[in-house]
């Protein structure tokens, strides 16, 4: 397989949870973490109340996800977990009055079942109130069980929400179709329907019978009817993500019940070993890309989920292989930050594998590599927490505080660079200190992911122990019906 760095052209692109208000800490970053939280949602809550997102520049709103809120139902259980008593009845009441009817836009199946769905099943979790499991399976019923309604009960990209129907189009991708039954079997295990489980589980096991040359890894983009891969593009960024880590995930939320996911996980993870793995001279390493017979080296901020997934499976799996691999790439994913003048990680970045001879390159490459280590592609930052991710895995599972040191410097960064009066915003350019342009728009996963992240890294380890809590790929955190035990005793 050849080796293809980014083309120079693309490159001048440039143990129990405690829950109430006295939080068990006396690490006193959780308190400016909350602040930050509060900052945002006061910020949310004055301009852009219901809508699903804020423009935290112009004081503007954004209904990308079918305007039902998705900003207060991604951040409702960081809320609990925080402790924010008053913000949570402001939450609950507008939960209690959503219309999942009310939209005139399809709702992606996928984006629905992550950010709405998986909110309510751990606010309930972690704060049992009816409501949030009545809300839950009223948006299962009606707008995400449509989407298996195809010919081979491969769930559509999206539904019209109007007719219950899934929308023609033939286009599926990974990600999407592939990470729906974390949230889906949440869901029967709190109701005991087992439908919702069954239904995600079988779209599961249909991707194991397709046949791959990567044995476990997948390209991203697939056809409905035929349920085979039409591309030969292989990533495991944005469009295969959450396929692969919702393979440990889901076998861990069921007891062990799902032992072909786990050998699945186990099959991709060796794969990503073997052909996507690359390093740099300067001992950098990251996970390519495979498009037709290149290896196409190129990644982003998207990637830096893994190693805190595959540290997990390496805890529970008590393996030191997966220990070191996933370590290395931890190492780089956060060294892809520090050495930003911003302290903040571009979107995406390319580099020159060690095999290679860097010469043969054109001179803006060259530097590149040689003053950070990497090649940056798309500069921004869309207040991603991905790394942040990884760094709370990193540190639950080792306990080792150099890892709370990388989250606070990442804190610190967030918040010189993107707050504005009313909240927090994605920027235009991380490699550049002076002159950073605010983009004017507020994920709500900064709510559900960032800041929750943020939180637990300096909060007391038994909030939300990773041997009680599965976290789902929006950060939305589900009870194990029988504790493991993964997490460093602190």
């Amino acid at each position: 397989m050849r080796l293809l760095p980014l083309a120079t052209t693309a490159f001048l692109l440039t143990g129990s949870t405690l829950l109430s208000s006295a939080r068990p800490t006396t690490d006193p970053r959780t308190d400016v973490i909350v602040n930050a939280f509060k900052h945002a949602w006061n910020g949310y809550r004055q301009h852009a109340w219901g809508h699903d997102e804020l423009r935290p520049l112009s004081n503007g709103t954004s209904d990308t996800r079918n305007g039902w809120g998705a900003s207060i139902f991604d951040g409702l259980d960081t809320i609990i977990i925080m402790g924010l008593e008053e913000e949570y009845h402001q939450a609950l009441e507008h939960v209690e009055n959503v219309d999942w009817n009310s939209t005139k836009e399809p709702s992606k199946t996928f984006e629905t079942n992550i950010r709405y769905l998986g909110g309510l099943l751990s606010a309930y979790d972690l704060r049992p109130n009816p409501i949030f499991l009545e809300k839950a399976v009223e948006l299962a019923q009606n707008v995400i069980l449509p989407a298996y309604d195809t010919p081979n009960g491969m769930p559509a990209a999206y539904v019209d929400v109007a007719t219950g129907k899934p929308t023609k189009g033939k286009e599926l991708i990974l990600a999407e179709f592939g990470s729906l039954q974390l949230e889906m079997v949440r869901l029967s295990q709190l109701t005991g329907d087992e439908r919702y489980a069954k239904i995600a589980n079988d779209v599961v096991y249909a991707i194991d019978k397709v046949p791959t040359p990567f044995p476990g890894i997948y390209p991203i983009i697939w056809d409905l009817d035929t349920f085979t891969p039409s591309s030969s593009y292989i990533t495991i960024a944005g469009g295969g993500d959450s396929y692969y880590e919702y393979l440990l995930k889901t076998y861990l939320l069921t007891n062990g019940g799902e032992g072909q996911q786990l050998d699945m996980w186990k099959k991709s993870i060796a794969s990503m070993q073997t052909y996507l793995r690359s390093e740099t001279s300067g001992s950098m390493v990251f996970l390519a890309e495979i498009n037709e017979d290149y290896k196409l080296l190129q990644t982003g901020e998207l990637v830096c989920f893994i190693p805190g997934n595959i540290l997990l499976g390496a805890r529970y799996l008590n393996d030191s292989d997966l220990t070191i691999f996933a370590s290395e790439l931890m190492k780089s994913c956060y060294d892809t930050w520090a050495v930003t003048p911003t302290g903040i990680a571009p979107e995406t970045w390319s580099w020159i594998d060690k095999s290679q001879n860097i010469s043969s390159y054109p001179d803006v490459m060259q530097l590149a590599m040689q003053t950070t280590g990497y090649v940056p592609q798309d500069v921004s930052y869309d207040l991603r927490p991905e790394t942040l991710e990884s760094i709370f895995y990193f540190y639950r599972l080792t306990g080792d505080p150099k890892y709370q040191d990388m989250a606070w410097k990442i804190f610190e960064s967030i918040e010189k660079y993107c707050k504005t009066p009313s909240g927090y915003s994605r920027i235009d350019d991380v490699s550049k200190a002076d002159g950073v342009q605010i983009l004017d728009f507020e994920e709500s996963y900064f709510f559900a992911e960032t800041l929750k992240y943020l939180y637990l890294i300096f909060a007391d380890p038994n909030v939300m122990s990773l041997d009680e809590w599965v976290f789902s790929t929006e950060a939305h955190p589900f009870k194990l019906n029988k504790p493991i035990k993964v997490q460093a005793q602190f």
